[in-house]
């Protein structure tokens, strides 16, 4: 939800009309439209459907892709934040490997051109990179995890934490977006779950298009 609402303000401040989708409510720009988690397809459909939409970002629950699969054909960007053992025991997904199987759905959904970003930290988001025909950018809160080195080396596209800031690195580049201190979200810099999820909004924006500046 973080990440969702994150992604929904960059976008809003460049001056798109953004509807969103969260576990706590349907939203156009600042106004919440219906209150509840509304993270399956008929919220999604609800934002798709609206006219004066131009920029939708979707959260998408397993329960909702277990049901009645997802509410869109095809998406420029998807995220996966993490894949954790906090969910399990729902329609049969009784192991990681299975909620991967799950979640994988979404990152499969994006257009050719489009991006899949993935949680370095994590060897289950991991995995999903090979089972996508999209580009790959990964989030780290170690610059110095391998999959992001192995990755940037090759010319790839990655967020990470580095020396305090939200980082982005493209191959051998580095562009400091921000000190993480100064993102309230972050409480200060201490809470690194909320870096996390800034690394994360900050990747799937930039690999959208968006500006550092804009970010």
């Amino acid at each position: 939800t973080t990440t969702t609402r994150l992604i929904a303000h960059i976008v809003k401040n460049t001056g798109h009309r953004v509807g969103y989708t969260t576990s706590d409510g349907i939203y156009v720009q600042n106004s919440m439209l219906t209150k509840g988690d509304t993270t399956g397809p008929l919220s999604a459909e609800f934002i798709l459907k609206d006219p004066t939409v131009e920029f939708a970002v979707l959260e998408t629950a397993r329960g909702g892709i277990l049901r009645s699969g997802l509410g869109f054909g095809r998406c420029d960007v998807a995220v996966i934040t993490n894949i954790q053992e906090d969910h399990m025991g729902l329609s049969d997904i009784n192991t990681l490997k299975d909620m991967t199987n799950v979640k994988a759905v979404v990152a499969k959904s994006v257009k050719r051109d489009g991006t899949v970003v993935l949680n370095a930290d994590n060897e289950y988001c991991t995995s999903i990179a090979k089972m996508v025909e999209c580009n790959v950018a990964y989030f780290s809160m170690n610059e110095n995890n391998p999959i992001i080195q192995q990755h940037c080396k090759k010319g790839g596209l990655a967020a990470i934490y580095e020396n305090g800031f939200i980082t982005i690195k493209k191959g051998e580049w580095k562009f400091r977006v921000e000190k993480a201190h100064n993102i309230p979200l972050t409480f200060g810099g201490r809470v690194s779950f909320m870096i996390a999820n800034v690394l994360a909004a900050t990747l799937a924006s930039y690999a959208y298009g968006f500006t550092i500046d804009d970010i």
